[in-house]
C-alpha cells in the first residue's frame, strides 16, 4: 500500500495522499504474486519517472539498486509521516 501510495504522488506530481486516492484505489486492484514482487513493481516505476524526469543523472538500473530510493510514505512507515 505504502508504496502504490507514493508510486502514485510522484505519477501525478503532488504530496496529497487525498488528490492521488483515486490512482491508490486503481492500483490497489492488481495482484501481484508476492508482496516482494509488488514493491520491485512499484520501485521500478517510481525509478523510471525519476529517471524520465532527468534531474538525478542516475540511471534506471542504478536507482533500482539504490536502497535509500523511496518515497516519502515507505520511509516514514505510512501516509501523513
Amino acid at each position: 500500500m505504502q508504496w502504490i501510495a507514493d508510486y502514485c504522488m510522484l505519477a501525478l506530481q503532488t504530496d496529497d495522499e487525498i488528490a492521488a486516492s483515486r490512482c491508490i484505489e486503481e492500483h490497489l486492484a492488481r495482484r501481484f504474486p508476492s508482496e516482494c514482487d509488488a514493491r520491485t513493481h512499484y520501485k521500478r516505476a517510481m525509478c523510471g519517472l525519476h529517471v524520465a524526469g532527468g534531474a538525478s543523472g542516475q540511471s534506471l538500473e542504478a536507482c533500482m539498486a539504490d536502497p535509500d530510493f523511496m518515497g516519502r510514505t515507505v520511509r516514514h512507515g505510512g501516509v501523513g509521516g
